[in-house]
């Protein structure tokens, strides 16, 4: 064999050689990155070391947009400076209102005067001797000054609200907000609004009779449709005035009973 062959051969061995070390190199690279795709996965679901990259590539998902950044910025500025609802007015009163046919809601307030008020008359320790009550009144067809039908309601001086059971629909009511001394002695403190609880049914009411419009307002109203309305419309409105009239006249009894 001469020296030309020998060094073709030895050619074609380093050129095989090096093809197989690389594709070897490629296929264990391959391998380990796969390995460490798997490992960042199982960790970013089970443990709280997440790979690099995943990190932030997690981070600029939720990351706002700057607008919304700069709009939340602007609606918290704004909340900086509004006035917070406060506890309580420095007040003294009691409100009431109708929550359904058979509950009525109720607020009070009583201010640090109106105690000091009642100490005064009644002794020192009058307002943390005393028990607080509600009074409710039924003054269904009745002016309330006249009302006899009340029942009280113990209360504590932590509630400054109260949610009643009158249990009776279309009934009117006003409450008192008052205190019991030891022996017996009512203080009134505040009375309520009236308020009157709905109905629970259909209205009994079946005689009532509708007014229907005069000819001068009628005419007036043709005047203003013919000076402004389009042909459709008037024709419209020209229908449904029949249509109306033709109702009214069954709605109730006749207008010159």
């Amino acid at each position: 064999m001469t020296l030309w062959e020998l060094s073709l051969l030895l050619f074609a061995i380093l050129v095989v050689g090096g093809l197989v070390w690389m594709s070897i190199n490629n296929n264990a690279r391959g391998s380990l990155n796969r390995k460490n795709i798997g490992m960042a996965s199982e960790r970013s679901f089970g443990g709280p070391n997440i790979h690099r990259d995943e990190d932030v590539e997690i981070a600029e998902e939720v990351t706002p947009p700057h607008s919304q950044k700069i709009f939340h910025e602007e609606e918290q500025e704004e909340h900086r400076f509004l006035p917070k609802i406060p506890y309580a007015y420095g007040g003294t009163y009691i409100n009431a209102m109708a929550r359904d046919p058979f509950w009525i809601f109720a607020y009070w307030e009583v201010s640090e005067s109106t105690m000091e008020d009642i100490r005064r008359r009644y002794g020192f320790n009058a307002w943390e001797s005393s028990r607080p009550v509600l009074k409710v009144y039924d003054t269904t067809d009745l002016y309330f000054f006249d009302s006899r039908q009340a029942f009280e309601i113990q209360i504590n001086d932590l509630a400054s609200s109260w949610y009643i059971n009158v249990g009776q629909p279309n009934h009117s009511y006003f409450i008192e907000l008052g205190r019991i001394l030891p022996d017996g002695t009512y203080i009134f403190i505040a009375r309520s609004n009236m308020v009157t609880t709905p109905r629970l049914g259909v209205s009994d009411v079946v005689d009532l009779e509708w007014m229907v419009p005069t000819e001068y307002e009628k005419r007036i109203y043709g005047m203003h449709t013919k000076a402004n309305g389009s042909p459709d419309f008037i024709e419209e409105m020209a229908q449904k005035a029949a249509v109306t009239k033709i109702e009214q006249e069954h709605i109730s009894s006749p207008m010159n009973w």
